[in-house]
């Protein structure tokens, strides 16, 4: 169960890496493996009914580039950016980060390609997604 006020790794179900700020342009969000960087710690709060991502290392929030649709980059901001996190239908201890009222969520690319820099984008929840899906583990 995810908590508010509690800081975590963000594990693709798919691929098995983090949910990593890169650390190149401070900016990217990408899948990389676990090394306990701060950068790959994310602080949740709940604002609202709504989540907020802040990064650990910078103090960014997880956001988007531009409107949400297919393929839009997802990336450090500098504003607090809601997210509407939902236990995954098919395995709950999964979860989906959704821009509220969309269907666009959190999806490791290249239906999770496990390769260090793979890009995270928004994209049309599909199943069974498991690239779309996330682990909220203790950080």
């Amino acid at each position: 169960m995810v908590e508010s006020g509690r800081t975590y790794k963000l594990v693709n179900a798919k691929a098995g890496n983090v949910l990593d700020l890169s650390g190149s342009d401070n900016k990217s969000l990408i899948g990389y493996d676990w090394h306990d960087g701060d950068n790959q710690k994310w602080h949740l709060v709940q604002e609202d009914g709504a989540w907020v991502l802040r990064n650990v290392s910078t103090g960014h929030y997880l956001g988007v580039e531009g409107e949400a649709c297919d393929g839009t980059p997802v990336v450090a901001v500098y504003e607090p950016f809601r997210w509407d996190i939902w236990p995954d239908e098919e395995d709950s201890s999964t979860y989906r980060l959704f821009v509220p009222n969309t269907r666009y969520n959190l999806d490791l690319s290249d239906h999770g390609n496990p390769t260090p820099g793979t890009p995270v984008t928004l994209w049309s929840k599909w199943h069974p997604g498991k690239n779309q899906t996330w682990r909220f583990e203790d950080a």
